[in-house]
This record gives structure tokens, sequence and C-alpha cells, in this order.
């Protein structure tokens, strides 16, 4: 397959041949860190991974985190996320000025394993 073209999804993985996707690898799977996280944490971070289309560093507010999971839930997985190294928070917004947290993914999680 020559450089730049990427082979379309199978019809098991989604609808569209051309989709976004995100990148969990097998020594993150195999990680104690990352087998100890709730499910409805992992499926948090998978969107966050999803929303930040490979950018290391990402705005993600309690809203769009709301349209997945309830607000305690998300919250919840945020502080997880932080506790266990996956993401780290740059920016705390207290809801003023309707601006969004910033964060960014960190690699600690392999640190705190």
């Amino acid at each position: 397959m020559s450089r730049g073209l990427k082979a379309p999804f199978k019809d098991y993985e989604g609808k569209k041949i051309k989709d976004k996707h995100i990148r969990i690898t097998k020594s993150m799977m195999d990680n104690e860190n990352f087998r100890k996280l709730k499910p409805s944490t992992i499926k948090v971070y998978m969107y966050m991974k999803l929303w930040a289309n490979g950018e290391r560093e990402f705005n993600y507010s309690k809203s769009l985190g709301s349209k997945i999971v309830s607000q305690m839930t998300f919250s919840n997985a945020v502080k997880e996320l932080i506790d266990r190294g996956f993401i780290e928070r740059v920016y705390f917004s207290n809801g003023g000025g309707h601006k969004p947290n910033r964060y960014k993914f960190s690699n600690n999680w392999i640190k705190n394993n």
C-alpha cells in the first residue's frame, strides 16, 4: 500500500469507510492501571481521545461529557483518569464565561503501575 493511503475500515468496525478512530495499544490494555479503570471511565477516556483528534492537549467540557454519561459519572471519571495518570488538567474552568476545561494526555499511567 502506498504512503498516505489508509486501509478502509471493515464493515464490522463501523458504517463509514473513512471514519475517525483512536489508538489503544496492547501495552496500555495490559497495564494494571488501565485494567483497574471503571468501564464508564474507559468510555470517557475513549471519547476524549476521539475528541482530541490526535492532539496531546484538548478542551473538553462537562456538558460534552454529560452527553456520554451523567455529570456525576463524568466528574468521577475525570478524577480517576487524573489520579491514575492518564490525563492532566491544564486549565480548570469554574463555568464562568462558558470556557471548557483543558486537559492533556499523560504517560504517568505507565509509571504508576
